[in-house]
């Protein structure tokens, strides 16, 4: 990738005149066409003059050099669209018309039209991204004239990687929305919107510290590791976990040729995965759990031993949300959720806290998106659900960094309830169980100076 460079405020001012100037000839064309001259105008290669009209679009509003445009809505809030398909349809966006032709002598325009040269954007990554942040676009007909645009609002860094790739920093005032590219050829525009993340009430002054947000086609093994052991009643492997249209799904299986049950087991605790002490983390996720089955959503510390005397803060266990379908009684549970903190390991003298277990609002059903967040602080765990605090402990803070982990447990007449007799059917079944991420994102205070 080439060097990220600013966009100098001449640079701006030339692009503006030279944009002044090739409207003046488009201008002057259309209402001088009968007495156009052979040669005049810098046009065709034919030397008729004609005017192809693939110009840059003019600039709208001030040019904030340092970051943004001038008279730009406010950035949006925290709450991302609905996601779709990480790699977005490309969309021409020009609305340009032939320009008018120059009539008698016979005379003809070879240039391409505007459909033909301007830039198409087909995808970006990461799909959401805070200010400051880089985003890669790909797509076709780059070139070093390029513009690029977040919801209106143009960006100041940039670097035209190629003809089919624009590294790109977001601008500071960047709005929710499709991104833009104008180049002299025309403009093109994403057909999905990027998210600018801004942080969640609960991180109000923090900034984002690490996120996933699930694009591509596979898990992206620098951040996350794959189990592959048995733990209690299910095999742990990457074949129940897939990646697509920006979700991960972790899916509970039965292989019907062995009877065994096969789920998903997912943290950052690899050399390239992300750890982290204090801050505020939250998910985007939905369940469909089956009996004797469970998923969580939680922090996790290689240093969570048994010490003499405890030892909290050298590590923890922080269940974030964990989510049954039944209880140890059969009980539908479902549309509950529960949180706890484990340390001073997980012998008969381990210490916990838990939350006991909570209910949605009347109505709603986990079977649809909600977000799950914890602000960890070295005096307190506050609990959320949908950015509304429901418990805080006090006790058990740990100092030390943690992990993250997504996982499912499969576990028969224990905390869950039963296995079915069936199990979980073949992968695909409707009676599988399926846990999904939208995103996990983190957000931490800046340093102080």
């Amino acid at each position: 990738m080439k060097s990220v460079c600013s966009i100098e405020k001449s640079e701006v001012e030339k692009s503006q005149r030279r944009q002044f100037l090739q409207r003046s000839a488009y201008t002057a064309t259309a209402l001088w066409g009968n007495f156009a001259l052979g040669g005049c105008g810098g046009g065709g290669s034919d030397g008729s003059g004609g005017f192809n009209g693939a110009s840059l679009l003019p600039a709208s509003g001030n040019v904030n050099i340092n970051g943004g445009g001038g008279e730009n809505p406010a950035p949006s809030s925290a709450e991302s669209p609905e996601r779709g398909n990480s790699l977005p349809a490309s969309v021409n966006n020009s609305t340009l018309a032939d320009p008018p032709q120059p009539s008698g002598q016979g005379v003809k325009n070879d240039s391409p039209s505007p459909s033909e040269t301007s830039p198409i954007v087909q995808s970006f990554v990461p799909t959401a991204e805070a200010p400051g942040g880089l985003i890669v676009i790909t797509g076709t007909k780059f070139d070093s004239t390029a513009i690029i645009s977040f919801g209106g609002v143009r960006a100041t860094r940039i670097s035209v990687d190629s003809a089919t790739q624009i590294s790109v920093t977001v601008p500071a005032l960047a709005v929710s929305g499709p991104i833009g590219v104008e180049t002299a050829g025309g403009t093109g525009k994403s057909a999905a919107p990027f998210a600018v993340l801004s942080a969640p009430a609960p991180a109000s002054g923090y900034r984002l510290a690490w996120h996933d947000e699930f694009d591509g086609t596979s898990l992206n093994l620098r951040n996350w590791r794959a189990h592959t052991a048995t733990r209690y009643e299910a095999v742990q492997t990457a074949d129940a976990v897939d990646v697509s249209n920006s979700i991960l799904t972790i899916t509970t299986y039965t292989d019907p040729s062995t009877g065994k049950h096969h789920t998903g087991f997912l943290d950052t605790n690899i050399g390239s995965g992300y750890k982290f002490t204090f801050g505020y983390i939250e998910a985007r996720l939905r369940f469909v759990g089956r009996s004797g089955q469970w998923s969580e959503f939680w922090l996790q510390s290689n240093r969570n031993k048994a010490y003499t005397p405890p030892n909290p803060a050298a590590g923890a266990e922080i269940d974030i949300i964990e989510h049954r379908a039944f209880d140890d009684k059969q009980s539908d549970v479902r549309n509950l959720h529960s949180s706890a903190v484990h340390w001073n390991g997980y012998r008969a003298d381990r210490l916990f806290l838990e939350s006991g277990v909570r209910p949605l609002p009347a109505e709603e059903s986990f079977s649809e998106w909600h977000t799950a967040g914890l602000l960890w602080t070295p005096d307190r765990y506050r609990f959320f659900l949908d950015g509304v605090q429901f418990w805080e402990a006090t006790d058990g803070i740990s100092q030390s960094e943690e992990f993250i982990r997504l996982t499912t447990e499969v576990k028969d007449k224990s905390r869950a309830g039963e296995i079915p007799p069936g199990g979980y059917g073949p992968r695909g079944a409707d009676t599988n169980a399926v846990t999904q991420v939208d995103w996990v994102r983190v957000w931490q205070l800046p340093p102080t100076t």
